[in-house]
């Protein structure tokens, strides 16, 4: 898959590179100056190497607010977290309406293979269920929106559906350790960061790929 603009997009690597760094050697001044650079650096990249069109634009805003979703889950404390969290499931509603018209590629058309994406949901619910008190209603919106968008991104491509993958388990690692206290892997923040930065990124290189073969064909 060629990349094109690549001051952008080697712009962005540096940064996660940076940031993924000081998450794992706890470098919270690194971590406090990357994280609110990474989503637009993507961004930027994502703009100059896509035509214009309805789906590089919803994709494009869910970037945005992922970028949002970031700067609400840096302070602390449960608003902070639940402005997060909103930011973060408008993200995934506007991804899972630029993955909508490829439905029809999805696993949607083959019931059986959404059976691990249910597990999954149910599965991740139930083990949080009794920690989440007053987040129950919350936290089970957006684990049922995002699991819907990764089902629906296996429409797109395979490196969208791998991108919409790691999301899930990206958010579930932060659900885990942040809302029930039940997994804390060590560096926990790296690997929450790590799965999270491949997700947008192989999100945003699948739509890529999907944009120019649309304007291709």
């Amino acid at each position: 898959m060629a990349v094109q603009q690549p001051t952008w997009f080697a712009g962005f690597i540096a940064l996660a590179m940076l940031h993924l760094a000081g998450q794992l050697f706890d470098q919270e001044a690194l971590h406090l100056v990357t994280n609110p650079l990474l989503m637009p650096a993507l961004l930027a990249w994502f703009l100059t190497v896509t035509s214009s069109g309805r789906f590089r634009t919803l994709v494009a805003v869910g970037l945005v607010w992922s970028w949002l979703g970031d700067l609400g889950l840096m302070p602390s404390g449960e608003a902070w977290f639940l402005a997060g969290l909103g930011a973060f499931l408008i993200a995934q509603l506007t991804y899972s309406v630029a993955f909508w018209p490829s439905r029809a590629d999805s696993v949607l058309s083959r019931p059986l293979l959404i059976l691990p994406y249910l597990a999954v949901l149910v599965g991740l619910l139930v083990v949080l269920w009794d920690h989440l008190g007053d987040l129950r209603l919350p936290v089970t919106v957006y684990a049922v929106v995002i699991v819907g968008m990764a089902v629906l991104a296996t429409g797109v491509n395979r490196t969208v559906a791998v991108g919409a993958v790691l999301f899930v388990v990206s958010d579930a690692l932060i659900a885990l350790d942040s809302v029930a206290g039940l997994v804390r892997l060590p560096a926990h923040g790296f690997w929450v960061m790590l799965t999270y930065l491949a997700a947008q990124l192989l999100i945003a290189l699948g739509v890529v790929s999907a944009v120019r073969a649309e304007t291709v064909g």
